[in-house]
């Protein structure tokens, strides 16, 4: 059972202070835009053409407008369903939005780039206070500004992905502005070159925040941490249950190491079984992420996957909820018995357990190929490019979900290169290492 920890008021205002950042960001970004002169962001496009359309009336006001709007939307929609607190967030966001937009233009009133190229660096700023502002705004966990909730309530509507529908939003007001613009001022001013290269700049600008930046996310809310951390199970685990949690390179042996071991041990022995749990367990989560959406291009399926791997929460979500149900099931097996676990961060999730031996399986480069070659029957190039494949795979998932470092010695409280003594060798010499372990633990 996870118990819901109730914020604390400085975790309150951090989240508020980084959140009102964000909001401050964002409507900079439309400064820059507007500046630039070469296009402004889709989400921006039409608040803009009114505002050239209707030139008594400002942008700022404009953005507030359409904000309002979406916000009244999604209320009828919804038929009044939203939780007061949102409500009056969505409604601030809005306002503020369109002051700080009007701020903001007034800020850089002085700031007329003549040459394109100076038109081009305002727009890589915009993208960037944008891409910063959706940042902060994400991590403060608070809401969305009126716009993106609107976004993601249409794509939970339309089971849809929200990465998605937003993608497709953005062509649609894109394409409005830019026919409104046309027929109404005879040009198209609002949407040009700039609004794709906005769209190509933000994607850019938002993976190497949120690649760059986690740290200082766990520094600002140390809460967010927290999250990841593995839910409680209701059965504590017990220290009498002697727990070994295997890890290894791809190509190592490990995987026979390990079940090696649970059966001269007579252990019971977890790999894929604790996958197939939660797989189980998570009932509509869909461990496939390209079952979601199919795109016939090659290209456009890469063009498409790069864009939305920023924005798509439904995946994100589906990841942190597979791995939160997989920690919760393998503190589930070590309170019921003792065991050996193969991977899955088992080491991670269990290193508060004192009756527990973590080791880490190595082997050199030349090994792991002829392994995987042998065992996969393969080419030498596919067995390099399939070791590459899971290691990047495997550092990634390590350090997104636990904040450490795979391989790291820190981690684990034995490392064995198995190419140096093969496979049995190996297994012997750890069996040996486990049953002094737990005579001096004894």
């Amino acid at each position: 059972m996870v118990v819901e920890k109730k914020k604390t008021i400085s975790e309150i205002m951090r989240r508020y202070l980084i959140f009102t950042l964000g909001i401050m960001l964002i409507s900079y970004s439309g400064a820059w835009f507007i500046k630039g002169d070469i296009g402004v962001s889709p989400v921006l496009a039409l608040p803009y053409t009114f505002s050239l359309i209707f030139s008594n009336i400002s942008v700022g006001i404009w953005v507030a407008i359409f904000s309002v709007l979406v916000l009244l939307l999604q209320l009828v929609i919804r038929r009044r369903r939203l939780k007061k607190r949102v409500l009056l967030l969505q409604l601030f966001t809005a306002l503020a939005l369109g002051l700080l937009t009007e701020l903001s233009l007034d800020a850089l009133r002085e700031f007329n780039p003549m040459s394109y190229k100076g038109q081009l660096l305002a727009c890589i700023a915009g993208s960037a206070c944008l891409a910063g502002g959706f940042y902060l705004c994400h991590i403060a966990d608070l809401g969305k500004i009126p716009m993106e909730s609107f976004m993601k309530f249409v794509a939970k509507l339309l089971s849809r992905r929200y990465a998605t529908v937003r993608l497709a939003a953005a062509v649609l007001f894109s394409l409005v502005a830019a026919m409104l613009s046309l027929v109404v001022l005879g040009s198209v001013v609002s949407v040009r070159e700039g609004t794709l290269f906005s769209i190509i700049f933000v994607t850019i600008f938002l993976k190497i925040f949120m690649r760059l930046f986690r740290s200082l996310e766990f520094i600002l809310l140390p809460e967010n941490r927290l999250k990841r951390l593995p839910a409680n199970t209701e059965d504590p685990i017990t220290e009498s249950h002697f727990v070994i949690t295997v890890s290894h390179e791809y190509g190592s042996g490990g995987r026979t190491i390990a079940k090696r071991i649970a059966h001269e041990l007579a252990l019971p022995y977890y790999d894929s079984d604790v996958i197939q749990m939660a797989t189980d367990e998570s009932g509509d989560i869909d461990l496939s992420v390209e079952s979601h959406e199919r795109t016939d291009s090659k290209t456009l399926k890469r063009l498409y996957n790069w864009y939305t791997s920023s924005f798509d929460e439904e995946v994100e979500l589906t990841n942190e909820q597979k791995c939160r149900v997989e920690a919760q099931i393998i503190q589930e097996i070590a309170s019921k018995n003792s065991c050996v676990i193969l991977g899955r961060l088992a080491n991670y999730v269990l290193q508060n357990h004192e009756n527990s031996l973590h080791i880490f399986i190595t082997a050199d480069e030349e090994d792991r190929i002829k392994r995987v070659m042998r065992k996969e029957e393969i080419e030498r190039d596919e067995a390099c490019d399939l070791i590459y494949e899971h290691a990047k795979e495997q550092k990634k998932h390590c350090q997104h979900f636990s904040e450490t470092i795979w391989g790291n010695d820190v981690s684990y409280d034995i490392m064995i290169k198995s190419s140096k003594y093969g496979v049995d060798r190996t297994a012997a010499i750890l069996l040996d290492l486990i049953k002094e372990y737990r005579l001096i633990m004894r």
